[in-house]
Protein backbone atom coordinates (compact mmCIF):
# COMPACT_ATOMS: atom_id res chain seq x y z
CA UNK A 1 0.00 0.00 0.00
CA UNK A 2 1.74 3.45 -0.91
CA UNK A 3 2.25 5.83 1.60
CA UNK A 4 -0.10 8.50 2.48
CA UNK A 5 1.06 11.85 1.04
CA UNK A 6 -1.38 13.43 3.58
CA UNK A 7 0.15 16.25 6.18
CA UNK A 8 -2.66 16.33 8.50
CA UNK A 9 -0.02 15.44 11.40
CA UNK A 10 1.68 18.05 10.28
CA UNK A 11 -1.26 20.24 10.41
CA UNK A 12 -2.75 19.21 13.63
CA UNK A 13 1.09 19.70 15.47
CA UNK A 14 0.73 23.30 13.88
CA UNK A 15 -2.88 23.76 15.40
CA UNK A 16 -2.14 22.11 18.76
CA UNK A 17 1.42 24.42 19.10
CA UNK A 18 -0.74 27.39 18.63
CA UNK A 19 -3.38 26.69 21.08
CA UNK A 20 -0.45 25.41 23.49
CA UNK A 21 0.88 28.64 23.22
CA UNK A 22 -2.73 30.46 23.45
CA UNK A 23 -3.32 28.70 26.92
CA UNK A 24 0.53 29.46 28.05
CA UNK A 25 -0.13 32.99 27.10
CA UNK A 26 -3.58 33.73 29.17
CA UNK A 27 -2.14 31.64 32.06
CA UNK A 28 1.31 33.83 32.25
CA UNK A 29 -0.69 37.08 30.88
CA UNK A 30 0.16 39.32 34.09
CA UNK A 31 3.98 39.04 33.96
CA UNK A 32 4.19 38.25 30.01
CA UNK A 33 6.31 40.70 27.84
CA UNK A 34 6.29 38.49 24.66
CA UNK A 35 5.50 35.64 22.99
CA UNK A 36 7.25 34.18 20.21
CA UNK A 37 6.32 30.55 18.30
CA UNK A 38 9.17 28.66 16.43
CA UNK A 39 12.10 31.43 18.59
CA UNK A 40 15.75 30.69 18.85
CA UNK A 41 15.47 28.78 22.04
CA UNK A 42 12.52 26.71 21.61
CA UNK A 43 9.10 25.91 20.04
CA UNK A 44 7.14 28.49 22.38
CA UNK A 45 9.08 31.05 24.08
CA UNK A 46 7.11 33.60 26.96
CA UNK A 47 9.05 36.10 27.83
CA UNK A 48 8.29 38.27 30.94
CA UNK A 49 8.62 41.45 32.54
CA UNK A 50 11.66 40.30 34.45
CA UNK A 51 13.21 39.12 31.24
CA UNK A 52 13.34 35.20 32.23
CA UNK A 53 11.22 32.58 29.89
CA UNK A 54 9.12 29.96 29.98
CA UNK A 55 10.18 27.69 27.51
CA UNK A 56 7.55 24.76 26.22
CA UNK A 57 8.04 22.14 24.05
CA UNK A 58 4.42 20.88 22.03
CA UNK A 59 4.08 17.71 21.47
CA UNK A 60 0.72 16.26 20.27
CA UNK A 61 -0.66 13.05 19.38
CA UNK A 62 -3.13 12.19 16.65
CA UNK A 63 -5.67 9.86 18.79
CA UNK A 64 -4.20 11.16 22.26
CA UNK A 65 -6.59 9.08 23.96
CA UNK A 66 -5.36 5.36 22.92
CA UNK A 67 -2.12 5.45 21.01
CA UNK A 68 1.18 6.28 23.90
CA UNK A 69 3.49 3.95 21.42
CA UNK A 70 5.76 7.24 20.94
CA UNK A 71 4.84 9.23 24.20
CA UNK A 72 8.14 8.29 26.02
CA UNK A 73 10.02 9.45 22.43
CA UNK A 74 8.30 12.81 22.64
CA UNK A 75 9.36 13.09 26.37
CA UNK A 76 12.90 12.15 25.46
CA UNK A 77 13.06 14.65 22.60
CA UNK A 78 11.51 17.30 24.74
CA UNK A 79 14.11 16.27 27.93
CA UNK A 80 16.63 17.17 25.46
CA UNK A 81 15.63 20.28 23.66
CA UNK A 82 14.13 22.06 27.24
CA UNK A 83 17.84 21.28 28.60
CA UNK A 84 19.52 23.03 25.30
CA UNK A 85 17.21 26.10 25.81
CA UNK A 86 17.62 26.45 29.30
CA UNK A 87 21.78 26.44 28.80
CA UNK A 88 20.80 29.55 26.50
CA UNK A 89 18.52 32.13 28.52
CA UNK A 90 17.50 32.00 31.75
CA UNK A 91 14.47 30.08 31.76
CA UNK A 92 11.97 30.25 34.93
CA UNK A 93 9.70 27.51 33.78
CA UNK A 94 10.39 24.24 30.98
CA UNK A 95 7.33 22.61 30.36
CA UNK A 96 5.99 19.54 27.81
CA UNK A 97 2.73 20.62 27.05
CA UNK A 98 0.70 17.52 25.51
CA UNK A 99 -2.33 16.27 24.32
CA UNK A 100 -1.79 12.87 25.81
CA UNK A 101 -3.37 11.92 28.70
CA UNK A 102 -0.83 9.35 29.78
CA UNK A 103 2.58 11.24 28.49
CA UNK A 104 4.60 8.63 30.37
CA UNK A 105 3.01 5.66 29.51
CA UNK A 106 3.16 4.02 32.59
CA UNK A 107 0.36 2.83 34.91
CA UNK A 108 1.47 4.70 37.83
CA UNK A 109 0.59 8.19 36.62
CA UNK A 110 -2.45 7.78 34.60
CA UNK A 111 -4.55 8.95 36.40
CA UNK A 112 -2.91 12.47 37.34
CA UNK A 113 -3.02 14.02 34.12
CA UNK A 114 -6.50 13.33 32.90
CA UNK A 115 -8.43 16.72 31.84
CA UNK A 116 -6.27 19.50 31.54
CA UNK A 117 -3.27 18.52 34.23
CA UNK A 118 -0.25 20.68 35.52
CA UNK A 119 2.29 18.68 37.12
CA UNK A 120 5.54 19.69 38.43
CA UNK A 121 8.40 17.23 38.80
CA UNK A 122 8.17 16.91 42.42
CA UNK A 123 4.11 15.81 42.29
CA UNK A 124 4.86 13.04 40.18
CA UNK A 125 5.38 9.90 41.39
CA UNK A 126 8.69 8.22 42.38
CA UNK A 127 8.31 5.98 39.34
CA UNK A 128 7.53 8.77 36.80
CA UNK A 129 10.64 10.70 38.27
CA UNK A 130 13.02 7.51 37.82
CA UNK A 131 12.20 7.46 34.11
CA UNK A 132 12.71 11.61 33.77
CA UNK A 133 15.40 10.94 35.27
CA UNK A 134 16.65 8.29 33.23
CA UNK A 135 16.67 10.50 30.47
CA UNK A 136 18.46 13.25 31.58
CA UNK A 137 21.31 10.81 33.05
CA UNK A 138 21.70 10.99 28.92
CA UNK A 139 22.08 14.78 28.53
CA UNK A 140 25.90 16.33 29.06
CA UNK A 141 23.31 19.88 30.51
CA UNK A 142 20.32 18.57 31.78
CA UNK A 143 17.45 20.82 32.94
CA UNK A 144 16.99 21.51 36.38
CA UNK A 145 14.26 18.90 37.52
CA UNK A 146 12.62 21.92 39.48
CA UNK A 147 12.13 23.89 36.91
CA UNK A 148 10.25 21.19 34.73
CA UNK A 149 6.77 20.60 34.22
CA UNK A 150 4.13 18.59 31.81
CA UNK A 151 1.05 20.39 30.91
CA UNK A 152 -1.94 18.20 29.29
CA UNK A 153 -3.94 19.99 26.90
CA UNK A 154 -6.95 17.75 25.97
CA UNK A 155 -6.92 18.36 22.08
CA UNK A 156 -8.23 16.03 20.16
CA UNK A 157 -11.01 14.71 16.90
CA UNK A 158 -11.91 16.73 13.66
CA UNK A 159 -14.91 18.25 15.94
CA UNK A 160 -13.99 21.74 16.23
CA UNK A 161 -16.42 21.87 19.56
CA UNK A 162 -14.24 18.85 21.06
CA UNK A 163 -11.24 19.51 20.40
CA UNK A 164 -10.91 23.36 20.91
CA UNK A 165 -13.17 22.90 24.03
CA UNK A 166 -10.69 23.06 26.50
CA UNK A 167 -8.72 26.09 24.45
CA UNK A 168 -12.26 28.07 24.85
CA UNK A 169 -12.85 27.31 28.29
CA UNK A 170 -9.49 29.00 29.30
CA UNK A 171 -10.19 32.19 27.12
CA UNK A 172 -13.61 32.26 28.39
CA UNK A 173 -12.30 31.92 32.37
CA UNK A 174 -10.24 34.51 31.29
CA UNK A 175 -12.51 36.83 30.02
CA UNK A 176 -14.60 36.37 32.95
CA UNK A 177 -11.90 37.47 35.44
CA UNK A 178 -11.54 40.69 33.60
CA UNK A 179 -15.05 41.24 34.13
CA UNK A 180 -16.51 41.61 30.72
CA UNK A 181 -19.48 40.72 29.48
CA UNK A 182 -19.30 41.17 25.32
CA UNK A 183 -21.72 38.35 23.98
CA UNK A 184 -19.20 36.33 21.80
CA UNK A 185 -15.99 37.66 22.98
CA UNK A 186 -14.43 34.41 23.87
CA UNK A 187 -15.72 32.79 20.28
CA UNK A 188 -13.90 36.23 18.36
CA UNK A 189 -10.99 36.87 21.25
CA UNK A 190 -9.54 33.24 19.96
CA UNK A 191 -10.16 33.22 16.25
CA UNK A 192 -8.10 36.39 16.26
CA UNK A 193 -5.76 35.09 18.33
CA UNK A 194 -5.14 31.73 15.93
CA UNK A 195 -4.39 34.19 13.49
CA UNK A 196 -1.47 36.28 14.97
CA UNK A 197 -0.03 33.44 16.80
CA UNK A 198 0.19 31.34 13.63
CA UNK A 199 1.59 34.53 11.57
CA UNK A 200 3.67 35.30 14.52
CA UNK A 201 5.40 31.50 13.89
CA UNK A 202 5.76 31.92 9.86
CA UNK A 203 7.64 35.15 10.54
CA UNK A 204 11.70 34.08 9.91
CA UNK A 205 13.30 36.81 11.77
CA UNK A 206 12.88 35.01 15.49
CA UNK A 207 13.12 38.91 16.83
CA UNK A 208 9.25 39.32 15.81
CA UNK A 209 7.11 38.70 18.57
CA UNK A 210 3.77 39.39 20.22
CA UNK A 211 4.43 41.70 23.03
CA UNK A 212 1.12 41.80 25.36
CA UNK A 213 -0.56 44.85 24.14
CA UNK A 214 -0.87 43.25 20.68
CA UNK A 215 -2.47 40.26 22.49
CA UNK A 216 -4.70 42.71 24.24
CA UNK A 217 -5.19 45.04 21.61
CA UNK A 218 -8.07 43.23 19.93
CA UNK A 219 -9.79 43.46 23.27
CA UNK A 220 -10.07 46.80 23.55
CA UNK A 221 -10.97 47.38 19.73
CA UNK A 222 -14.02 44.89 20.62
CA UNK A 223 -15.10 46.19 23.97
CA UNK A 224 -15.38 49.47 22.16
CA UNK A 225 -16.87 48.65 19.31
CA UNK A 226 -18.69 51.67 17.37
CA UNK A 227 -21.91 48.85 16.95
CA UNK A 228 -22.96 49.65 20.74
CA UNK A 229 -22.76 53.41 20.57
CA UNK A 230 -25.93 54.66 22.19
CA UNK A 231 -28.76 56.84 20.44
CA UNK A 232 -27.68 60.27 22.11
CA UNK A 233 -24.49 60.11 21.06
CA UNK A 234 -25.64 59.29 17.39
CA UNK A 235 -28.05 61.97 16.89
CA UNK A 236 -25.20 64.54 16.26
CA UNK A 237 -24.30 62.89 13.11
CA UNK A 238 -26.28 62.75 10.00
CA UNK A 239 -27.31 59.12 8.71
CA UNK A 240 -25.36 59.36 5.48
CA UNK A 241 -22.26 60.41 7.44
CA UNK A 242 -22.79 57.85 10.48
CA UNK A 243 -23.11 54.77 7.75
CA UNK A 244 -19.30 56.01 6.51
CA UNK A 245 -17.99 56.39 9.94
CA UNK A 246 -19.05 53.15 10.85
CA UNK A 247 -17.51 51.78 7.75
CA UNK A 248 -14.18 53.46 8.09
CA UNK A 249 -14.40 53.21 12.09
CA UNK A 250 -11.98 49.70 12.46
CA UNK A 251 -9.43 50.80 9.99
CA UNK A 252 -9.17 54.31 11.46
CA UNK A 253 -8.53 52.87 14.88
CA UNK A 254 -6.16 50.10 13.65
CA UNK A 255 -4.38 53.24 11.79
CA UNK A 256 -3.71 54.32 15.00
CA UNK A 257 0.12 53.65 15.92
CA UNK A 258 0.48 53.40 19.20
CA UNK A 259 -2.68 50.93 19.99
CA UNK A 260 -3.27 50.48 23.62
CA UNK A 261 -1.17 53.85 24.38
CA UNK A 262 -3.54 55.61 22.78
CA UNK A 263 -6.39 54.46 25.17
CA UNK A 264 -4.86 55.11 27.83
CA UNK A 265 -3.71 58.33 26.87
CA UNK A 266 -7.11 59.53 26.12
CA UNK A 267 -8.17 58.08 29.67
CA UNK A 268 -5.85 60.06 31.31
CA UNK A 269 -6.72 63.22 29.55
CA UNK A 270 -10.46 62.82 30.12
CA UNK A 271 -9.66 61.90 33.88
CA UNK A 272 -8.04 65.62 33.72
CA UNK A 273 -10.05 67.55 31.90
CA UNK A 274 -11.82 70.44 33.23
CA UNK A 275 -15.42 70.82 32.27
CA UNK A 276 -17.92 73.20 33.40
CA UNK A 277 -20.61 70.75 32.26
CA UNK A 278 -22.60 68.43 34.71
CA UNK A 279 -21.14 65.27 35.21
CA UNK A 280 -23.14 63.55 32.95
CA UNK A 281 -22.16 65.46 30.66
CA UNK A 282 -18.38 65.70 30.79
CA UNK A 283 -17.88 62.84 28.48
CA UNK A 284 -19.74 64.25 25.25
CA UNK A 285 -17.76 68.05 26.25
CA UNK A 286 -14.55 66.33 26.33
CA UNK A 287 -15.06 64.56 22.82
CA UNK A 288 -16.78 67.78 21.53
CA UNK A 289 -14.14 70.10 22.42
CA UNK A 290 -11.06 67.88 22.52
CA UNK A 291 -11.16 65.67 19.36
CA UNK A 292 -8.85 68.01 17.30
CA UNK A 293 -5.74 67.28 20.04
CA UNK A 294 -5.72 63.74 18.02
CA UNK A 295 -5.48 64.40 14.31
CA UNK A 296 -1.95 63.42 14.56
CA UNK A 297 -2.27 60.41 15.53
CA UNK A 298 -4.52 58.57 12.79
CA UNK A 299 -3.63 58.00 9.40
CA UNK A 300 -6.54 60.86 8.07
CA UNK A 301 -4.81 61.72 5.19
CA UNK A 302 -7.21 60.46 2.50
CA UNK A 303 -10.53 61.78 4.67
CA UNK A 304 -12.40 64.51 4.25
CA UNK A 305 -12.43 66.93 7.63
CA UNK A 306 -15.73 66.21 8.62
CA UNK A 307 -15.61 62.38 8.35
CA UNK A 308 -12.43 62.93 9.81
CA UNK A 309 -14.02 64.97 12.80
CA UNK A 310 -16.94 62.65 13.27
CA UNK A 311 -14.29 59.44 13.29
CA UNK A 312 -12.07 60.77 15.97
CA UNK A 313 -15.10 61.99 17.60
CA UNK A 314 -16.88 58.56 18.12
CA UNK A 315 -13.98 56.69 18.93
CA UNK A 316 -12.66 59.15 21.89
CA UNK A 317 -16.36 58.73 23.03
CA UNK A 318 -16.49 54.58 22.73
CA UNK A 319 -13.13 55.03 24.68
CA UNK A 320 -14.72 57.12 27.64
CA UNK A 321 -17.55 55.60 27.87
CA UNK A 322 -15.74 52.17 28.08
CA UNK A 323 -13.38 53.12 30.54
CA UNK A 324 -14.23 50.89 33.44
CA UNK A 325 -14.05 47.85 31.04
CA UNK A 326 -10.77 49.50 30.06
CA UNK A 327 -9.27 49.88 33.32
CA UNK A 328 -10.47 46.30 34.22
CA UNK A 329 -8.62 44.89 31.75
CA UNK A 330 -5.46 47.10 31.85
CA UNK A 331 -5.20 46.14 35.63
CA UNK A 332 -6.25 42.28 34.80
CA UNK A 333 -3.32 42.14 32.41
CA UNK A 334 -1.26 44.76 34.35
CA UNK A 335 -0.59 46.44 31.28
Amino acid sequence: MAKSRRANAVMLGFDFQVNAAIVLMIENIEELKSLRLEGNFEYIELKQENNQYILAQAKVVEKSSSDFRNVRKNLEKSLNSLSEGNQKVDARQLILITNSPNPLNEDASRNIFLGAAHREFLSLPESSQKIIKGYLDNINHPLDTEKFMIQVLPFETDSDIERYKVVKQVVDDFIGELNLNIPGLGRRLLNIWHEEVFKNGTKKDPAIQLKKKDVIWPIMVIATDVSHCDDSFLDIFDSSAYDEIVRQYRDTIESCCERCEFFIKVLSDYNTYQSAKKPSEKCMDFVLNKWRNYLLEFDLDDIDEELQKGLIQIILYRIVRNRIVIQNIKKGVKL
